[in-house]
C-alpha cells in the first residue's frame, strides 16, 4: 500500500494536537493540586486569629491537609492515566511514600524543630520562617523525586514554590509580629506564580 505524503503530515499534525493536549490537562491537573494548597494556607490564615496558635494545632491542620493532598493527587493522577490511556505515576513504587516523607520531614523542621530553637528572636518571626521552611522543603523534595522518576514532565514550573519561600526565610526572621501575615503573602504569591505558569505552559502546549 502506497501512503501519500500529505496522509503522513496530516496523522502527524493529529498526533502531536493530541500530545499537546495530554501535555495540557496534566500541567491543569497539576495547577489544580496548587490551588487547592492555596485554599488550605489561606483557610489557616482565616482560623489563624480565632485560635490559640501551636505547634501542635499546626501540625495536626497541615497533617490532614496532607492526608486530603495525596488523596486528591491520587484522584487527579487517576484521571490523567484515564485520558493518556498509560499507567499513572502513583503506580510506580514508592512514590505516595516518598511525597509524604518529603512533607513529614518539612513539617517536623517547619512546625517543630525551628518554632522551638532557644534563640533570641520573635516567637512569631522563627513560626513564620518553620512555616517557610516546611512548604519550602516539602515542594523540593516532591519536586526532585518527580524530575528523577519522570524527567519527561519536565516539572521547572514548580521551581518558584519552593524558591521564593526559600529566599523569604532570612527576611521572616526580622519581620516581628507582623511576620507570620507576610510569609502566608510570600506562600501566596510563590503558588499563584507557580499556577499561572502551569496554565501557562498548558494552553502554549495546544496552540
Amino acid at each position: 500500500m502506497v501512503i501519500k505524503m500529505n496522509e503522513v503530515s496530516d496523522l502527524k499534525n493529529v498526533l502531536e494536537k493530541i500530545e499537546g493536549k495530554l501535555i495540557a490537562a496534566r500541567k491543569m491537573y497539576v495547577a489544580m493540586t496548587f490551588a487547592f494548597w492555596l485554599i488550605i494556607m489561606l483557610l489557616y490564615y482565616v482560623i489563624f486569629p480565632y485560635v490559640k496558635v501551636s505547634p501542635l494545632f499546626t501540625a495536626i491542620y497541615w497533617i490532614v491537609a496532607i492526608a486530603i493532598y495525596l488523596w486528591i493527587s491520587s484522584i487527579i493522577l487517576k484521571n490523567y492515566a484515564r485520558l493518556s490511556g498509560s499507567p499513572h505515576p502513583s503506580s510506580r513504587k514508592h512514590t505516595g511514600a516518598f511525597i509524604a516523607i518529603s512533607w513529614i520531614i518539612g513539617s517536623f523542621i517547619g512546625w517543630f524543630l525551628i518554632p522551638n530553637l532557644k534563640v533570641d528572636v520573635n516567637f512569631l518571626s522563627l513560626l513564620a520562617s518553620g512555616f517557610l521552611s516546611f512548604i519550602s522543603i516539602s515542594m523540593f523534595g516532591e519536586w526532585l523525586w518527580f524530575q528523577y522518576c519522570y524527567r519527561r514532565w519536565n516539572n521547572i514550573e514548580m521551581i518558584p514554590a519552593f524558591v521564593i519561600p526559600a529566599a523569604g526565610i532570612p527576611f521572616a526572621l526580622n519581620m516581628g509580629n507582623d511576620s507570620m501575615v507576610w510569609a502566608g503573602f510570600i506562600v501566596a504569591l510563590a503558588f499563584s506564580i507557580t499556577i499561572f505558569w502551569y496554565l501557562y505552559s498548558a494552553f502554549k502546549s495546544i496552540r
